[in-house]
């Protein structure tokens, strides 16, 4: 059973209205490595900025070096910090934002619709589904999505959320979400075998000139059979349930513009 401890930058920031919960300052947490040190903890950085070289930066920093599970990892904040990053790695869900938006806009006709996320988590039910696929690209625990309506729907901004911003028609959000998720389990449960292993090979059927085709493909799982390993054919479709297996095999012509890049990172992430 993880621990959990909640970073802030002040104790004010954590007002009795918030749930219980262990909360501790940034400077406590910087300043204290033989309190929390412990490597069963798991650490939710919510200090109000996370810019570079920042005390909330460093202290994602310092949990990971501490090989500690944190929320957001610094991964997450570079890849929050920059427009270009943020919006290369929201290309794969251009189908699911235009089907949920557009969906969304024949009753709510808008321009613009700004989107709260907590913990994955919606401020709008109807926006659920484009909000949990989001938090499984940027894990960050409280962000604010703008999207505006051009051509098409577009991302038009991600940000952090300062913890210290909450307004008081989110604080009921913020409340469930953060219940919600510290009860959570870290990694998703197997459910498949007891297989030694699991292994998930990502392809596309519809590759014309794939780098494994489906005989070599067959061959990979029947190899894993005889090693013990439960080999499973994987698709883009699937990025959420990387953290069930133990190791990816990409099998699918690669490209730093495409999602096979970001399968990779969230590979390595998950160790």
């Amino acid at each position: 059973m993880s621990n959990h401890i909640i970073i802030v930058d002040q104790l004010k920031d954590w007002p009795p209205e918030f749930p219980e919960a262990n909360v501790i300052s940034t400077q406590q947490y910087l300043a204290s490595p033989e309190h929390y040190r412990e490597r069963n903890v798991r650490v939710i950085n919510l200090s109000r900025s996370y810019r570079y070289l920042s005390t909330g930066y460093f202290c994602s920093l310092l949990a990971e070096a501490r090989r500690q599970k944190v929320l957001p990892s610094v991964r997450t904040i570079t890849n929050i910090s920059s427009k270009a990053i943020y919006s290369l790695n929201m290309d794969d869900l251009d189908n699911v934002i235009q089907r949920i938006l557009v969906r969304h806009a024949r009753r709510e006709p808008q321009h613009k619709y700004e989107i709260m996320i907590f913990f994955g988590m919606a401020n709008d039910h109807e926006l659920q589904e484009l909000a949990r696929q989001i938090f499984e690209i940027f894990p960050a625990p409280l962000l604010k999505v703008e999207f505006r309506r051009q051509q098409r729907w577009v991302l038009n901004s991600l940000k952090p959320v300062p913890i210290n911003s909450i307004s008081p028609d989110h604080r009921e959000l913020f409340n469930h979400s953060l219940k919600d998720y510290m009860s959570s389990r870290w990694r998703k449960p197997k459910t498949r075998n007891q297989a030694r292993y699991d292994i998930a090979i990502l392809h596309d059927p519809d590759e014309k000139l794939p780098p494994s085709n489906r005989t070599a493909l067959n061959r990979f799982v029947e190899a894993g059979k005889k090693l013990g390993a439960d080999v499973e054919l994987i698709t883009r479709k699937d990025y959420s349930r990387l953290p069930e297996y133990d190791a990816l095999l990409i099998r699918e012509t690669t490209n730093i513009n495409h999602h096979t890049y970001r399968f990779a990172k969230k590979a390595e992430a998950e160790g």
